[in-house]
This record gives C-alpha cells, sequence and structure tokens, in this order.
C-alpha cells in the first residue's frame, strides 16, 4: 500500500492497471454535517493511493476506462468513506466523510478561506520574513500593483491602483486601524512584525471590510496560538548601513499542559536608525525610534475565546529640507539638484524640530461559538487610541508639541457564518452577515487645523456565495450610516461663511463658542463577483463592485499646515460621499513550473475627493506666506474621475533550483474632463531571478537572488499642479543571500540583502521629498533569525 505522500495535493493520477483512457472522473471531498470542504485526503483505488485532495478538497482520477471500481477517501480525523464507481457512467461524484466523535479527536485543520473574487496576494512564510527590518508601507511594495506615497525616509503610506490613505482600510486582526490620516505621508502606525501574514485585496472591498474600501483592504493578521502544550518562539536581528542602526524583534508562544486550551503570546520590537543618505547628502533629521510591545491570551473550550493589546510608539524627524521662507526660493530649490543649506545636514541619531511622536494602543477581545446546525457566530470589541504630537521649530523657551491629536474609538463587530447549505452534490450555499458598531472622538489643541468632532457609525451587511464544481458566484450587500458633529471655533466658523464654503445657518450657533456643525452620511456598497475553473490550473475571475465612503472630518474643514503636512490645507464643508464603479478581471495560472497572475481593472468615481494645488485666475500654483514660512496652498474638491489599468505577475521555474520572476503595475486616472490627477504612480517593472543551491555542510534552503526595478517617468502630469515635471525614470539593482541551519533542535536563518547597489540617484514621483531631495542611496542589511519550538513540527499554530 502506498503513503498519502506519493501522490501530490490535486494531482490527477492515472488509476492502476487500467490502459489509458481519454476521460477523467472529477471528486469533491466534503464534511458530512458542514459541508466544509476537507483538504489533504487521501483517495484510494483498489487499495492503492492515487491522489490527496487539494485546498479545495478536489482530486482528479485519470485513465476512466468501462469497469467498476471501489473508491476509498480517508483522513485521520474522518471515518473512511466508500462508494463503488461505474466509471463508464460517471463523470464526477462528491463523496461526503462523517467526523469522528469531537470528543475522541479534535479537528484542527481548518477550512481554507474562500476565493477572493478580487485580485489578492498574501505575503508569509519564507517571503514575509525577507522583508524584516522594513517599514509596514515597503513590505507591501513586494506585491504587484502597490507603491508608496510619503518621504521614502520612513514616512509613508501604501498605495494600491493609485489608492491611497483614506481609500484603504488597513486591519490589524479583523480591527479596522483607526489613525490621523490626513497627512499625505503618515505612515500607519503599525509594526510589520506583528503580522504572520500580511494580504493585499486590489480593488473595490466596501461589502466586506467596510465602507472606505474604496481602493482596497490590506490585512495584518497575527499568528495563530499553540494548539498542542509547548513552546515556539522566533527572534530577529537586523542591522542596517544607512542609518547604521537596526532592529531586534522577538515572539514568544506558549500552550498550557495543566490548562487545556490556554494558549498565551509575547512579542517585542526595537528599532533605531539614524538619518539617511542619498548619494550624495544626507537627508538631514529624517531619524527614527520605534517600539511596539503585544500580548495575547487565549482559551478554547466550548468556544474560542481571545483577548489582546498591542502598544505602538515611534518618535520620528521631519527632513529639514521640506521648509522653504519664500516664493522665490521655494522655485529657486526646484531648480537646484542638492538642498538649500546641504552642507549643514547631518547623518546621526539625533532628532530635533520639526518632528512628531505617535502613540497607537489597540485592545481587543474577541470570542466565537458553534451554534449547532446553524453555524458560528464571532464577536470582537476594540478600542483604540492614537496620540500624535507635532513638533514644529519655534523659540527655544517652547518645549511642548505645536500639534496635539487624540482619537478615541470604540468598535463592536457581531457576525455570523451559516453553515454550508447542500443544494446538490456539486452546489453549496457559503454565506455570512453581521452588523457593526463605532464611536469615536477627536481631541485637538495647538495652532489652528482641524476641528474636535464626535462620530457614530453603525453597519449591517450579508454576503452569498454558491460553490459549484467547478465555479463559484458571490453577491453581497452592504449599508452604513456615519453621524458625526464637528466643533469649529467660532473664528473659523465665521470664515468659512466669509468665503461662501458654509451658510450661516448651516451649523448650531446656539453655543456662542464653539459652533457644532452636523453631518450625517448614508453609503451602500454592493459586489457580484463570479469564479470560473477552466482547467485544473486556469482560473478566471470578475468582480463588479460598488463602494462609498463618507468624506473625512479634515476634508471639510482642514485649515492650516504641520511639519508633517507641508502645505497650507482648505477643506470643503458641503462635500458629499465619493462613490465607485468598478469592474475588475483576473486570470491566474497555476502550472507545475508556472504559476501567473494578470489583472484589469477600471474605476469610475463620482465625487472623487480630490486634494491638489490651488491655482488663480491665471492657472498658476497659489502660495500663503505665514510666519512660519511660506507654503502652496491645496484645497479640496469634488470631481468625476476615472482609473484604470493592470497589474500581474509570473513566476517560472525552469529547473528545480531556479526561480525567475517578473512582475508589471500600470496605473491611469484623470478627471471626466480629461484633467491628470497629481500623486498617480508611473508605470513600474520588475523581474528577479533566485538560485537554490544544493545543501551542504548542515546548510540547507539556501538562495541566491538578484533583483532589478524600472520606474518609469511619469509622462501624465499637469505642470501647474505638480510645481515641477516629474522626475526622471530610473533603474534600482538589488541582491539577498541566505542559508539556514540547525543549532541543536532550533533553526538559524541568515541573510545579506542590498538595495541600490549602483547607488543610483533618483526621486519618486509620489515622494513630497522629491521637489527638494533625492531618495535613499545604497542600503546593505544584515539579517539573522533563530526559530524555536519544544515539539516542532507538531505543534502547529491553530
Amino acid at each position: 500500500m502506498g503513503a498519502p505522500g506519493d501522490a501530490a495535493p490535486g494531482t490527477t493520477v492515472r488509476s492502476p492497471d487500467v490502459p489509458a483512457c481519454r476521460s477523467s472522473l472529477d471528486g469533491h471531498v466534503v464534511d458530512a454535517i458542514s459541508h466544509d470542504v476537507i483538504p489533504g485526503a487521501t483517495v484510494r483505488v483498489d487499495d492503492h493511493v492515487v491522489a490527496e485532495t487539494d485546498a479545495e478538497g478536489r482530486f482528479v482520477l485519470t485513465a476512466r476506462c468501462d469497469r467498476t471500481v471501489d473508491l476509498q477517501v480517508d483522513r485521520a480525523d474522518y471515518q473512511v468513506a466508500h462508494r463503488t464507481v461505474d466509471l463508464a457512467a460517471v463523470t464526477s461524484i462528491e463523496l461526503a466523510l462523517e467526523p469522528f466523535d469531537q470528543e475522541v479527536i479534535e479537528v484542527r485543520a481548518k477550512a481554507p478561506d474562500p476565493t477572493d473574487m478580487r485580485s489578492t496576494t498574501a505575503i508569509s512564510g519564507d517571503k514575509l520574513e525577507r522583508t524584516r527590518g522594513r517599514a509596514f508601507s515597503e513590505a507591501l511594495t513586494e506585491v504587484p500593483g502597490v507603491s508608496q506615497l510619503g518621504s521614502g525616509t520612513g514616512m509613508a503610506k501604501p498605495m494600491i491602483r493609485g489608492q491611497y490613505g483614506r481609500r484603504l482600510l488597513i486591519l490589524v486582526d479583523g480591527i479596522r486601524h483607526r489613525a490621523q490620516e490626513w497627512g499625505l505621508d503618515h505612515a500607519p502606525e503599525i509594526d510589520p512584525f506583528i503580522a504572520d501574514k500580511l494580504t493585499v485585496v486590489r480593488g473595490a472591498s466596501g461589502v466586506r471590510y467596510g465602507p472606505d474600501a474604496i481602493g482596497g483592504a490590506i490585512l495584518a493578521d497575527p499568528p495563530d496560538l499553540l494548539d498542542a502544550p509547548g513552546y515556539a518562539g522566533e527572534a530577529h536581528l537586523v542591522g542596517m548601513i544607512n542609518g547604521h542602526g537596526g532592529a531586534l524583534a522577538s515572539r514568544l508562544q506558549w500552550a498550557s499542559r495543566d490548562i487545556p486550551g490556554l494558549a498565551v503570546q509575547l512579542l517585542g520590537t526595537y528599532k533605531r536608525l539614524a538619518s539617511a543618505s542619498t548619494p550624495d547628502y544626507p537627508l538631514d533629521n529624517t531619524g527614527s525610534l520605534t517600539w511596539n510591545l503585544g500580548a495575547t491570551v487565549g482559551y478554547r473550550k466550548r468556544g474560542d475565546y481571545k483577548v489582546s493589546y498591542l502598544h505602538y510608539e515611534a518618535e520620528l524627524g521631519v527632513c529639514t529640507c521640506l521648509r522653504h521662507g519664500t516664493v522665490a526660493e521655494f522655485y529657486a530649490q526646484l531648480a537646484r539638484d542638492r538642498p538649500i543649506g546641504v552642507d549643514t545636514y547631518r547623518a546621526d541619531f539625533t532628532i530635533e524640530r520639526p518632528s512628531q511622536a505617535i502613540t497607537h494602543d489597540l485592545a481587543l477581545a474577541r470570542a466565537q461559538w458553534n451554534v449547532g446546525e446553524l453555524g458560528t457566530i464571532t464577536g470582537s470589541y476594540g478600542f483604540q487610541y492614537d496620540h500624535r504630537r507635532e513638533y514644529d521649530i519655534v523659540r527655544q523657551a517652547v518645549s511642548g508639541p505645536q500639534f496635539n491629536f487624540r482619537l478615541m474609538t470604540n468598535e463592536l463587530d457581531l457576525a455570523f457564518e451559516h453553515r454550508p447549505l447542500h443544494l446538490t452534490d456539486h452546489l453549496h450555499l457559503r454565506g455570512s452577515s453581521g452588523v457593526i458598531g463605532m464611536a469615536q472622538a477627536q481631541r485637538y489643541s495647538g495652532l489652528p487645523l482641524v476641528p474636535d468632532y464626535t462620530a457614530w457609525g453603525a453597519g449591517v451587511y450579508a454576503i452569498e456565495r454558491v460553490v459549484g464544481h467547478d465555479g463559484e458566484l458571490e453577491a453581497g450587500v452592504r449599508y452604513d450610516v456615519l453621524a458625526r458633529r464637528a466643533d469649529l471655533e467660532r473664528i473659523n466658523f465665521l470664515r468659512l461663511v466669509r468665503s461662501g464654503q458654509l451658510a450661516m445657518d448651516a451649523c448650531d450657533m446656539s453655543a456662542s463658542d464653539p459652533v457644532g456643525c452636523a453631518s450625517t452620511f448614508h453609503t451602500l456598497s454592493a459586489s457580484l463577483g463570479g469564479l470560473r475553473r477552466l482547467t485544473d490550473a486556469w482560473t478566471v475571475k470578475l468582480d463588479l463592485s460598488t463602494a462609498s465612503r463618507p468624506p473625512n472630518p479634515d476634508e471639510q474643514y482642514i485649515n492650516g499646515s504641520s511639519p508633517t503636512f507641508p502645505v497650507l490645507g482648505l477643506g470643503k464643508p458641503d462635500l458629499r460621499p465619493e462613490t465607485t464603479y468598478s469592474a475588475t478581471t483576473t486570470t491566474s495560472y497555476h502550472g507545475t513550473r508556472v504559476v501567473a497572475e494578470a489583472s484589469a481593472y477600471a474605476n469610475l468615481i463620482d465625487n472623487y475627493i480630490y486634494f491638489a494645488p490651488a491655482r488663480d485666475a491665471a492657472g498658476a500654483p497659489i502660495f500663503d506666506v505665514l510666519i512660519r514660512g511660506t507654503f502652496p496652498r491645496f484645497v479640496t474638491r469634488a470631481v468625476d474621475s476615472v482609473f484604470y489599468g493592470g497589474d500581474g505577475g509570473v513566476t517560472v521555474t525552469p529547473v528545480p533550483a531556479l526561480e525567475l520572476g517578473a512582475q508589471l503595475s500600470v496605473v491611469r486616472a484623470r478627471t471626466r474632463q480629461g484633467e491628470y490627477l497629481v500623486f498617480v504612480p508611473a508605470d513600474r517593472v520588475r523581474g528577479s531571478a533566485t538560485y537554490h543551491p544544493p545543501a551542504v555542510l548542515g546548510f540547507v534552503s539556501s538562495f541566491v537572488s538578484l533583483t532589478g526595478e524600472y520606474v518609469a517617468k511619469q509622462h501624465r502630469f499637469d505642470l501647474a499642479a505638480d510645481f515641477a515635471a516629474p522626475p526622471n525614470a530610473y533603474f534600482l539593482l538589488g541582491t539577498e543571500l541566505g542559508t539556514e541551519t540547525q543549532v541543536g533542535a532550533q533553526t538559524l536563518k541568515v541573510a545579506l540583502q542590498g538595495t541600490n547597489l549602483l547607488n543610483t540617484r533618483y526621486r519618486n514621483y509620489t515622494s513630497l521629498v522629491r521637489y527638494f531631495a533625492d531618495q535613499p542611496g545604497w542600503q546593505v542589511m544584515l539579517r539573522v533569525s533563530l526559530h524555536l519550538s519544544s515539539t516542532s513540527p507538531r505543534n502547529r499554530p491553530r
């Protein structure tokens, strides 16, 4: 008798002792009670192992002939299922396995998540480990269609298909990340080390994740807690040359032997970097200090319970190059290839004004219960406290921040996932529904910028999916309501009235100061998606979605500038929700030696909330001269726009030891009137080659990789809106080599990584620094990782 490992999951295998035939038998294996698919089940014909079910519970048996065979399917936690099949009469079957008594054997294998109808990429395992030491947004740029908007010195936010900030939802362990988002380069207050998997969903995802997911969603999922007694852990030490600093991160997991079901996880990180340097000069005052602590306690008995807490703290310098005194000085800087005053710039650890300090806390409680034949109920409560302080250049006697933001958010989520409904042998109905509630308050003190506000929100959604043998169809709908009251200082309210942005009776004048301005927004999201498996390797997906998001308070009422916001921003109080109508098609191929995916998309956005430079009657940019300097004026307005493009990647393994990869990302964006939008990323192409040498002297999983990225010049721009022509195209060369070995019973991994090895001078179109300075030069990073486990490989996360 063969072993289950003799056949790869989902492999097409010829029946033993049967002459070649032209047809095949398609099989689908499910749980007899829940109708969940069963991956990893062994398939036998006449006591010979012929296949193993794949992640979707499917297998294919080739060499169909006019004969009857005895088919047996089993897995360790299920009873053996027998079926006598007439191969001459049957082309597809479904087998339902009866689970053993759960009191005897605990089923630990989780059913795979439903395939997302949008283009989705996950970074986990070795790929995620190779990003350790990078910032959150930088780690995501490995995904096609993802770039960054920011300064290029650690302060950046991810951009998906030209959408960023408020149009992307970031979920940490299923809870939406809530923080200040009005800054063009405010980085998410997330340490990427907390995640065991980063998932990027490209495309409107409002039904599943929330009304603001116009451009997509980013999921940062922590590792599962241990499900067997023992411990596991990992530690990472990273050193960097450019910034001559490094990072230390560790995670420890433990599961109790005395109290079955109890598990604990602790984690901590510390990162300290000096100012980065371009090929010719340092980027003054761009050093950083960040640290993170977290703890999770879980208990599983007649349900799954978890509480966790994460604390993030950062102190970040703001490049001195962003300041200018006059309009003439601003334009003079655009013509220079080096910042004004660069001779005084330093590459040290000192963080001086201007700077920012951020604290972010997340407390989470979650419980999950099985409700018999009905399904599963999951309840989550999250509390977040985000405290941002920004320090401007002031007189020496002043020590406190000039801008002080405190944002507090309570969120409650209740979801019900019903048991799959068995419609026919190859047709099931799966679905979920839920309600969400949110209460939020912001308190601000400092120089004029944004108002205090209080907000309440609620939402309800439902998603249903019909799962067939060769295809799936999903439909979903969601409704959200948001009520918000912004408290404007009377002087700012009257300024908006005089400028014509607000009517005198638009807000509550009953209190002398502040003036309360109330807004209520109703939004609807809907999606319809289909998936078709053309063959075992080819899959085609189509998604049609609409999603709406209400304007943020800063988009309505912002009035001022800050160190991380080097423009004078003006809001528009009468903004209405923006709504996107999107269509995305994705084709993927998963073969033995080739894996590829390509997506094309088009988004029509009504009332697109556009933050861009203001112009005078002659079309020239407007500047405002303040005590703190001269700033270009940016205004918020609503325009109808269209975004379209494509992205994808391919990986080819011509021989087992060699892997070749390529990626392409293309974004186009303009208003319905044909005007080009600012901050739209240029076309980019990335290529890679990785060689895996054979094991030698105990060193295994070794690799040597070479990467190259070409970013084209952005030719679709409006010179008046961009102040200066986009920077030239550039090419970045990188390499990495690594290996691992056993130290006792533990695993030690070592890797050396280099980026921008040609020390290329370049500027990034989506970076605010591009007007004044180059991006950082070459970087060399050494990464050492130690993985510990008391019961490896038996102890798996649950």
